[in-house]
Order: C-alpha cells, then structure tokens, then sequence
C-alpha cells in the first residue's frame, strides 16, 4: 500500500513563513500600488492569458461588482484593457496590455529572485530538488485549475 504524504504543521508554519518572507520583502516589489486582488487579477491573466472578467472573477472568488471595481483601477493604471468577446457579445474579456505585461514579468522576477534568496539557505547538493518540487508544483496547480 503507497504511503499518503500530507502536510504537518511545521510544513504550514513553513508555508507561512516563505509568504511572510515575500510580503516583508515586499517593497520591492514591482507592484507595490496594487493590492492584493489587483495583483492576483494580474497574475491570473499573465499567467493564463485573456479570459472573460466573469471566468477570473469566479476562479478566485470575486462578485462581479468587486471585479467591476478592480477592473477599473487596472485599466486606469494602463494595465489591462476590456474587450467584447467575439462568438459571446454578453461575455467582455480581460487582456494585459503591453504594460501590463512587462508588470507581469517584472513580477514573475520579483519571485525568482526571493527563490533564488530562500535557495542560499540551503545546501547547494538540495537546490536543484527545491527547484523541481516548485516546479511540479505549478504544473500540479495549473492541472487542477484546468
């Protein structure tokens, strides 16, 4: 019989810690004015492209009058646009504009950088396994959301 692994709290207290890490360290970040919702409506798009407003509002939780909300400081920002969906007028899509898409990268290297940080803790012989367990990790994580 496979042996189940499951998480204990030292492993959430790690969790915990690494976020706390990243939100501290925070004021480098390239997203610095924005605040949570608008960074996860940001990461949703550059991490998943172009969607309908309603289909991320539904992923992470959102009424559509917050998404409204959130919508319009992203695009006043100039880093979204509104679209009308082409087969469904009733549906408006999400893009990243330009700009938008170069706060995403520049976010994308705010996190391999504390990676890369969180990496020297360790023996240099473990990085390459913390490297791969991230990884499947993200692959595991976009499966389920598919």
């Amino acid at each position: 019989m496979a042996k189940t692994h499951r998480a204990d709290e030292s492993h959430g207290r790690a969790v915990m810690a690494l976020i706390h890490q990243i939100t501290a360290r925070g004021t480098r970040r390239p997203t610095l004015e924005l605040n949570v919702r608008h960074r996860l409506v940001l990461q949703a798009l550059g991490l998943e492209g172009s969607r309908s407003i309603a289909a991320i509002g539904q992923q992470l939780g959102l009424t559509p009058s917050t998404m409204t909300g959130i919508v319009d400081r992203l695009e006043e920002l100039g880093l979204v646009r509104r679209e009308r969906n082409s087969t469904d007028r009733r549906a408006t899509m999400l893009l990243l504009t330009r700009k938008g898409q170069v706060v995403f990268q520049r976010e994308v290297d705010f996190y391999r950088s504390l990676l890369d940080g969180m990496l020297e803790a360790i023996e240099s012989k473990a990085r390459p396994l913390v490297l791969d367990a991230v990884a499947h990790l993200g692959r595991a994580r976009r499966a389920d959301a598919a």
